[in-house]
């Protein structure tokens, strides 16, 4: 509660740091540039609970703007292409001088060192780097996964979990902090989980009604973009359970301000 996220999610990975945040309290600001797309269906899963705004980071009105909003801010959030950030003036470092006791937390494709630092992609990048479509496919040919991402939404929740820990801290320490999570380190991680066997799943395990798949808890609202339903977090919190103050709302719609 009290808290304020400014975001520059797109897609899942990031936005779903933002919708994250707000089923607990924090009032979450994305923000969008002017003529950026975004898939429809993506928008309407990934951004419940944040209002959206449209502003120019190449502007100088756009770019007082932000850091106006950054003034205010206790989280920023983004997982834009490698260097855009800085390009804008919105890295760790030119954050935490904005706004010192920023939390500053961003995805990246390979994290932010090493020879393929600077390289873009997403999800199913990350998913080919590793092999998971590999393993996906027969053997020859690769494939996507039934939900055609892989990691998209654990990034965002490390994000999520990170950001948390720095509140934490911050709280108990002061201080400002830089989370990061690369998809295909979170790609790798799954990974060392162990891989699922098909043969055992498909011809010993998985029959009977003990072993089928629980249908998910859902929730129902009405949205200025029609009747909504979607999943609920199905982690329940006792003693804070999580609300959305707001449910969904068209892109770029809001005021480019703090509730």
């Amino acid at each position: 509660s009290g808290l304020r996220a400014l975001g520059m999610g797109d897609v899942i990975d990031g936005a779903e740091v933002g919708r994250a945040l707000a089923l607990h309290g924090a009032d979450v600001l994305n923000v969008w540039r002017p003529g950026e797309l975004e898939h429809d269906v993506t928008y309407i899963t990934a951004n419940v609970g944040v209002r959206s705004a449209t502003i120019s980071p190449y502007e100088s009105a756009g770019a007082g703007l932000l850091r106006s909003l950054l003034r205010d801010a206790d989280v920023f959030y983004a997982n834009r292409r490698p260097g855009y950030l800085d390009k804008i003036g919105f890295s760790a470092e030119e954050a935490a001088a904005v706004r010192p006791g920023i939390i500053h937390a961003t995805a990246s494709l390979n994290g932010q060192q090493g020879p393929w630092a600077d390289r873009v992609g997403f999800d199913q990048s990350a998913g080919s780097l590793v092999g998971m479509m590999h393993l996906e496919g027969d053997g020859v040919r690769p494939a996507l996964p039934p939900i055609l991402v892989v990691n998209d939404y654990i990034v965002s929740w490390l994000m999520a979990a990170g950001i948390v820990e720095a509140l934490a801290r911050r709280a108990r320490d002061g201080g400002s902090y830089r989370v990061h999570v690369s998809l295909t380190r979170a790609a790798l991680w799954i990974l060392g989980l162990g891989v699922f066997d098909k043969t055992y799943a498909t011809e010993v395990a998985g029959r009977g009604e003990e072993h089928e798949y629980l249908d998910p808890e859902t929730f129902t609202a009405d949205t200025p973009l029609g009747r909504y339903q979607g999943v609920t977090d199905q982690v329940h919190m006792s003693a804070t359970p999580g609300r959305y103050r707001t449910v969904l709302v068209p892109r770029g719609s809001s005021r480019p301000e703090w509730l």
